[in-house]
């Protein structure tokens, strides 16, 4: 028999359905109204609840698309605010449960999925999704990783996760310091990197000891992809301490021992700052050295370039110009592949209360209009005519992102950036990526193709997995950084490096990437 999948780890309890809760529920006031024949739903409910983060409700309120959704699928959902913050939601989440007055849907936490769906407090889906959602079916079906995240071994689907867009952060830089100091061609490599620092050290630290060509915010170590140094589960092997591309480690490799020398050369001939290296720089200090001329290159979430060119670089300077890197070839001489988050967000999950059983149907025709093309269409792209065109087949935005992003909150715009969880839906990637800045816009265009990235692989863990990997990494991972950091500000030798690794071997590294094996067999063995 096949081993329980990733989803029905969290969900496995629900088995259970009609238990305690769905047993002692309170009836809910019934906000059902008669259906007109809209949306093709005669016969059923024309509205349902449905609880959601605060921010994420005056979005929707503010969407000009999102009245379409409702004309078309002749649904009125019912927003239920639960809270503005993480914390203060779940806890609502929890109130709401525990009280009896849970809307028909909503969405929870991982953690809260399971320990109340033990007590039948959630629909299965699937019978419903197999009946009124023929294009969530398709998508389930065209989508194998998706159907063993939500899927149990018995068929049944107790929760829907969203699908995340697949991007990674940008290496970008001054391209007016570039070109000041004779920079005329890109870096491709490391070295040819390196070399660029050093050019543009000698220019700009000359008058400015606080100069920095490399600086940025959070953890410094970013540069795995160029070193074949990421951690991956290549060949389905568990190989480093996986998170994403930003933070996996593949300490055990011989890239991540190149690149704790190269950034030890670069602490050496002060071209990273040590402030970020040392971890007492801000996002704001950050900020002020990108924005003043204190640094030139960064690394960083892919709408920060653009971020600084309107929050005040021109204005400090005339010839202030970002402008996007190419990806750097690795050790190898071929070009670096950059990891991504997982294609779906497993933190949270959309669920329908077992009491509102009579909204399911509904529920489900109107989620499956958001995976159809049409439905596509409107939360990508919007309307015809109104926020875009078509061209030779291509969609092209008519509206200007940066105008309608600025909008005063509370008024209408147009706006499309679907990494939201408002609704479980699709992604359209091209459309998540045109939706930006003219600058952010074409590098991602240009750089995140098939070629370039590699999506996070998907692996979720049991609880009692959960507790272990939390305990393990809040211990390794401190001892990972302070003892990497140590080389790269000369404290430690690098001929201790070998010593180093039984170190963190010792301090349960290796049972981090031994409990990550042991999930993902789990889930795809």
């Amino acid at each position: 028999m096949r081993k329980k999948k990733a989803f029905y780890l969290v969900f496995a309890a629900l088995l259970t359905a009609g238990s305690v809760l769905a047993g002692c529920s309170s009836q809910k006031a019934d906000t059902n109204t008669t259906d007109s024949g809209n949306g093709n739903t005669k016969g059923t409910s024309s509205s349902f609840s449905y609880l959601m983060h605060d921010k994420f409700i005056n979005w929707l309120h503010e969407d000009k698309w999102y009245p379409y959704v409702e004309e078309a699928t002749g649904k009125t959902v019912e927003f239920v605010p639960g809270g503005s913050n993480d914390d203060e939601y779940y806890a609502s989440v929890d109130q709401k449960i525990i009280s009896r007055t849970f809307p028909d849907s909503g969405i929870v936490s991982v953690s809260q999925a399971t320990v109340y769906g033990a007590q039948g407090a959630f629909v299965d889906l699937a019978p419903y999704i197999d009946e009124f959602g023929p294009n969530i079916k398709s998508y389930i079906e065209a989508n194998p990783t998706y159907k063993t995240l939500i899927t149990n071994d018995d068929g049944q689907i107790f929760g829907l996760v969203a699908e995340a867009p697949r991007f990674a952060d940008f290496i970008f830089y001054r391209a007016d310091h570039f070109e000041k100091v004779g920079i005329t061609e890109v870096p491709q490599t490391i070295e040819e990197l390196t070399d660029a620092m050093r050019k543009l050290k000698a220019h700009y630290g000359k008058d400015d000891k606080n100069y920095y060509p490399m600086v940025g915010r959070e953890g410094y170590i970013r540069f795995q992809s160029a070193f074949n140094a990421a951690a991956n589960y290549d060949d389905g092997v568990s190989r480093g301490v996986y998170g994403n591309g930003k933070t996996g480690t593949d300490l055990y490799s011989e890239g991540y021992k190149k690149m704790v020398e190269w950034y030890k050369t670069l602490y050496d001939e002060g071209l990273i700052d040590p402030e970020w290296v040392a971890g007492s720089g801000t996002e704001e200090s950050w900020e002020s050295k990108m924005l003043t001329g204190q640094g030139s290159l960064s690394y960083d979430y892919l709408t920060r370039p653009s971020w600084f060119m309107d929050n005040g670089g021109p204005e400090n300077d005339p010839d202030y110009n970002i402008a996007i890197l190419p990806y750097l070839k690795d050790l190898n001489g071929n070009p670096s592949v950059q990891t991504t988050e997982t294609q779906y967000n497993t933190l949270r999950a959309m669920v329908v209360n077992k009491d509102s059983e009579d909204k399911a149907e509904t529920i489900i025709k109107f989620l499956d209009y958001l995976y159809s093309d049409e439905g596509q269409t409107l939360v990508s792209w919007g309307v015809e005519g109104e926020s875009y065109k078509e061209e030779g087949g291509e969609k092209q935005y008519i509206v200007d992102f940066s105008e309608q992003e600025s909008t005063p909150a509370g008024e209408p715009r147009w706006s499309f950036l679907n990494d939201r969880l408002t609704f479980v839906k699709p992604i359209d990637n091209d459309a998540f990526y045109s939706w930006n800045t003219e600058l952010v816009r074409n590098a991602a265009l240009e750089l995140f193709t098939d070629e370039s990235l590699k999506t996070g692989v998907q692996v979720t863990y049991t609880a009692d997995q959960s507790k272990k990997l939390a305990d393990l990494s809040a211990k390794v991972n401190e001892a990972v950084t302070s003892g990497v950091t140590q080389f790269v500000t000369g404290k430690r030798a690098m001929s201790e490096w070998d010593a180093f690794l039984g170190e963190m071997e010792a301090a349960g590294y290796k049972d981090i990437v031994a409990l990550q094996q042991e999930a993902y067999d789990a889930m795809y063995k």
